[in-house]
């Protein structure tokens, strides 16, 4: 989930295939996530189905608690790698920093609108006139995506009615009556769906927004360069992951459920179908160039980046060498 207001003011702070032998020392590697989060399940596979071990890397993860947090430990050099909205990187540009994408960890705009109506409204966006429709706080993800949706079908800012909740409570005034609709991500979507919500809306189903860089595997130039050999390892791992949670969906679902012990099983594994149905686990871990423009268009939109900026740039921002190593292999 994108979080536009720590993204900002984190700008303001900124100024070849491997093999591996078992008899090698594993080379330790260390990755920050945002958050524990179901958008990352190729992390997990890759931890747990042994696939790091195998690649010849020893994978320290830790949280950052934020995207912002995350991309601050690479900058400070206590991880090696971030795993969150990959924006981060043309903002370090844009203000002379370091930056790269690496490979994709989630590849489709994975929002969807629900409500207590289960009139779909994919086909016909027309019918969110005078709704309230609960959303992050400006300008945050949902907020964005929803705000764009209505400007790109050319209804003005009142056409519908947003109502901003702290991050994490977008479900509350839904299931309490208080507005009709409301933007989230997996598991919230499942979970509400249980109380009777039914989704209405899916952003990874327009093909005018798929795919779309929604998180992805970052680091430095100058990380990459000189520890080409670990980021490779890294990237076939995660190539391995995602291809697995395709090839194997229900032991894929049993390393999400471990990973979050708390939410019903049966609400994890329908949030994980609901990613594989939106093709939001990237079968191949390069992160293309449609990808990169649809994420840019939006953080254009919020205002916290010039796509048409050379700063911006797909070629300027995005490494596609170990990605397509990574596939090239696994072909």
């Amino acid at each position: 989930m994108f979080n536009y207001k720590a993204i900002i003011t984190t700008a303001v702070m900124l100024g070849a295939t491997v093999s591996f032998s078992h008899a090698e020392a594993a080379k330790t590697v260390r990755i920050n996530q945002a958050f524990q989060s179901l958008l990352y399940l190729p992390l997990y596979v890759a931890r747990d189905k042994g696939f790091f071990e195998e690649a010849g890397v020893d994978v320290k993860i830790t949280t950052g608690g934020g995207a912002a947090q995350s991309w601050s430990a690479v900058l400070g050099g206590s991880a090696d790698f971030s795993i969150h909205d990959p924006v981060f990187i043309p903002i370090s540009k844009a203000k002379g920093g370091p930056g790269v994408v690496v490979a994709a960890i989630q590849d489709a705009p994975a929002v969807w609108v629900v409500g207590k109506d289960s009139t779909n409204l994919q086909d016909n966006v027309a019918l969110f006139k005078d709704k309230i429709v609960t959303t992050m706080p400006e300008p945050d993800s949902t907020w964005a995506f929803f705000s764009y949706l209505m400007q790109s079908n050319n209804f003005d800012k009142d056409y519908a009615k947003i109502n901003q909740v702290g991050v994490g409570n977008e479900m509350a005034p839904l299931l309490a009556g208080r507005s009709d609709y409301a933007l989230g991500t997996e598991p919230q979507i499942s979970q509400v769906e249980t109380e009777g919500m039914s989704v209405v809306y899916s952003f990874s189903a327009d093909p005018d927004w798929y795919p779309f860089a929604f998180s992805a595997l970052l680091s430095t130039e100058d990380y990459v360069k000189d520890h080409a050999d670990e980021t490779q390892r890294v990237v076939n791992a995660l190539q391995r992951a995602s291809e697995y949670i395709y090839t194997n969906t229900d032991d894929a679902v049993k390393v999400a459920q471990d990973a979050f012990p708390d939410l019903d099983k049966a609400v994890v594994e329908k949030a994980v179908q609901r990613e594989l149905v939106a093709k939001a686990y990237p079968k191949e871990v390069t992160v293309s160039e449609k990808s990169w423009e649809n994420a840019m268009r939006i953080a254009d939109f919020v205002g916290i980046i010039d796509k048409d900026a050379d700063t911006s740039s797909y070629a300027g921002n995005v490494n596609t060498e170990f990605a397509k190593n990574a596939v090239g292999q696994a072909d």
